[in-house]
């Protein structure tokens, strides 16, 4: 064999193990866990304050994402410049014509350290002057599995695979409302989206990141549907005191049990009591499955 052919026979080595290489399953993962900024030296949540929590209303909300914790270099940056403050518009809309709301603030992730606990968000809500936090986590994972059936096509700009990969997108963002001054979980809220498409080798990249930031938008769209009925049930299970350790009252004193609803934005009628109890029937069927 020749110099020449040598090159050339090494040289279409490295092509071939270099195109192997891109088609070969890919996972890419960003992730911001509640636990783990909350809660970050406990296996889990600890035991709720048995003095629970005393919300005075109208209520000032602040609304900010978890920040991703782990430095691996697995983990890619949460969200790309510019799409933090819409995303956090939608979960304002499900809060903004609430009577009981009197303000709503959203609050940069950049205030908000890895693992800061409560200590870290009682700063923040000491900072926008807020009385509960909104605390939204995002768990994106993209998957590229190669179809194997597809051929390379190699032309005088790269290499193309034809027709293309399956790229699955699976987002889930979760929204959980805490009362800044006890500590009390209030209510959380998920919301779920995915995508799946083909491309070539080339524009996979493009895709994923269409599909990645498309993805967040329809999560946070279910979010918004779901915290709304959450609200619901949120009301019903302190009307008809479900929720012991959480007291509502008006400015003139009146708790939520006693007006029936009233002071949280209208009248709790037959009609919604119905729904908000089915919707509570069926979160705690769930829970005991």
């Amino acid at each position: 064999m020749t110099r020449l052919s040598r090159s050339m026979a090494f040289g279409l080595s490295l092509s071939l193990l270099g195109l192997l290489g891109c088609n070969t399953p890919q996972t890419t993962t960003r992730r911001s866990s509640l636990m783990d900024y909350l809660y970050p030296k406990s296996q889990s949540a600890p035991s709720p304050n048995p003095a629970g929590a005393r919300l005075k209303l109208p209520l000032k909300l602040g609304i900010a994402f978890v920040p991703g914790g782990s430095g691996s270099w697995r983990v890619q940056s949460l969200l790309a410049p510019g799409q933090e403050r819409p995303l956090l518009d939608v979960v304002k809309q499900s809060f903004k014509d609430k009577p009981w709301i009197a303000d709503i603030k959203l609050v940069p992730s950049t205030y908000l350290r890895p693992a800061g606990g409560f200590e870290n968000m009682d700063q923040v809500a000491r900072m926008y002057g807020v009385d509960l936090m909104a605390l939204v986590s995002v768990d994106q994972i993209q998957y590229t599995d190669p179809r194997w059936y597809s051929f390379t096509y190699l032309s005088i700009v790269g290499a193309y695979v034809l027709p293309g990969d399956a790229n699955d997108t699976r987002t889930l963002i979760d929204a959980a409302v805490y009362d800044v001054a006890s500590h009390t979980f209030l209510m959380r809220a998920p919301g779920q989206s995915q995508l799946k498409g083909s491309s070539t080798w080339a524009h996979r990249e493009v895709q994923l990141r269409e599909h990645s930031a498309k993805g967040l938008q329809l999560a946070m769209t279910d979010l918004a549907k779901n915290l709304d009925a959450e609200v619901a049930t949120f009301k019903a299970e302190i009307a008809s005191g479900g929720r012991k350790d959480v007291d509502v009252v008006d400015r003139q004193g009146v708790s939520l049990r006693q007006s029936g609803g009233r002071n949280f934005g209208g009248s709790l009628g037959w009609i919604e009591t119905l729904g908000a109890l089915l919707i509570l029937g069926a979160a705690l069927r769930l829970r005991r499955a």
